[in-house]
């Protein structure tokens, strides 16, 4: 009886919480072949748009996201898509990411008959969908090229291309967040926890302040960022070792090995997180949405706070060590440098994982936003000056997190519309280049 009573409760609990997440779009669940799941939201009002919207990224789980609901509530099919990776970084095989993507444009053309198809990159998302528009518009040739870690193969020929992409608060690329990331206080990959003091962040002769803003010096971060990339150069330099001794046969292994890099997690060291003087601005007046709606060209400067608790994270093993694969870090968590935060000093092309590169040969029309309480408005801005794109645009939303959802702690607030102010500028962005007519 008291099982029964509990079964009941929770039925109930759910069915309470299922409208509040699928109040709009009347979700399906689709599954596509090669291991890909994937929910299509209709807009209750419009059953047949003519505008589909494919959202998708490298690994996270993108059923319920929020453009789901937001974007079919706005007119639009979507479709939130889950790769073959999801979940799962050390399995990434970056080069085979466009033929899950594939899988998505195939579904909305030819079982939604949609006219028109805009791709939807939120972080690392943004890698992934510019990859996939860069490979459809240039062919395998874009991806093949000898000097990159890891080439494709003429598997990814024939992808139909987007008819436009919008990048959203995306990253450079997840390898140059692994850049970033790696913590070059460390010599000795076995003891991580003993740490050069004259290179460690969490130290507070160079700058580091452990209950508020870290105020870096500039020789410390040149230093910083320089040994940052020197250590990323020598992680590289093993992994390519090892896969040529594994394609001769000499290796323990004949196909993988596991890659594990202490104190080199994602958001684990990166100094601009601690210090938000580095990477705090655009370097010329921008667009700026803002709370009220206005838009207003300025400089625009991140309002996030310092973040506190990257010192506890990088010293863990669950939260500061990598743990990839030789290949899931050769073709996604690798890449050439020699500063990790000088633009000109990043081989943007040594990877297919890389947004730069990628737009430099796009020529579909391409939406760029940043989220104003985060740290990818700089990042941002280098993507608008990149982009081959002659149909641009950027914009930033004031006070919205990464997530899109305003900043509570965030000075200058409230900032209670960041959602609703972004979801409805991409809404007209995509209107007024595709419509949102009904196909009959």
């Amino acid at each position: 009886m008291r099982f029964a009573l509990l079964t009941a409760m929770a039925a109930v609990l759910i069915a309470a919480a299922i409208p509040r997440m699928f109040a709009q779009g009347n979700p399906l669940y689709v599954p596509l072949p090669g291991g890909i799941n994937a929910a299509l939201y209709r807009p209750d009002t419009n059953p047949n748009p003519a505008v589909g919207v494919l959202t998708v990224h490298r690994t996270s789980n993108k059923l319920a996201s929020l453009e789901c609901t937001e974007l079919s509530k706005r007119g639009f099919a979507v479709l939130c898509l889950n790769t073959r990776f999801e979940n799962n970084e050390s399995l990434v095989d970056w080069e085979k990411l466009p033929l899950d993507v594939k899988q998505g444009m195939d579904y909305l053309k030819n079982k939604q008959k949609v006219s028109r198809i805009v791709l939807f990159g939120h972080s690392g998302g943004g890698a992934t969908i510019s990859f996939y528009q860069a490979v459809a518009e240039n062919g395998p040739s874009f991806c093949n090229v000898p000097s990159k870690l890891v080439q494709c193969d003429n598997s990814v020929a024939g992808l139909p291309p987007a008819d436009g992409i919008i990048l959203v608060d995306a990253h450079p690329a997840i390898a140059v967040n692994a850049l970033r990331a790696m913590n070059p206080a460390v010599f000795d990959k076995h003891r991580p926890d003993l740490v050069k003091s004259d290179l460690d962040p969490f130290n507070v002769a160079n700058g580091y302040n452990p209950n508020g803003a870290s105020h870096y010096s500039e020789e410390f971060r040149k230093r910083f960022t320089e040994a940052q990339a020197k250590r990323m150069s020598a992680w590289i330099d093993r992994a390519l070792f090892i896969r040529d001794l594994m394609r001769q046969g000499k290796w323990i292994y004949p196909d993988n090995d596991a890659i594990i890099i202490p104190r080199a997690a994602d958001k684990a060291t990166n100094i601009f997180a601690m210090d938000p003087s580095i990477l705090c601005c655009t370097t010329r007046p921008q667009k700026l949405l803002k709370n009220d709606g206005t838009i207003v060209t300025q400089i625009v400067k991140s309002v996030r706070p310092p973040d506190t608790s990257r010192a506890k994270l990088n010293g863990s093993y669950d939260t500061g060590a990598r743990l990839l694969t030789v290949t899931s870090f050769l073709s996604a968590n690798a890449i050439r440098a020699t500063d990790s935060l000088d633009y000109n000093k990043i081989d943007w092309c040594s990877t297919n994982n890389s947004v730069p590169c990628a737009l430099k040969n796009i020529k579909a029309p391409l939406l760029i936003t940043a989220m104003g309480a985060h740290y990818f408005v700089t990042d941002s801005e280098f993507f608008f000056d990149t982009a081959k794109s002659t149909d641009k645009d950027f914009i930033t939303i004031e006070g919205a997190v990464h997530g899109f959802t305003p900043c509570n702690e965030c000075q200058g607030g409230p900032y209670n519309n960041s959602a609703r102010n972004f979801f409805d500028y991409v809404a007209k962005w995509i209107n007024t280049r595709f419509g949102a007519r009904v196909e009959n």
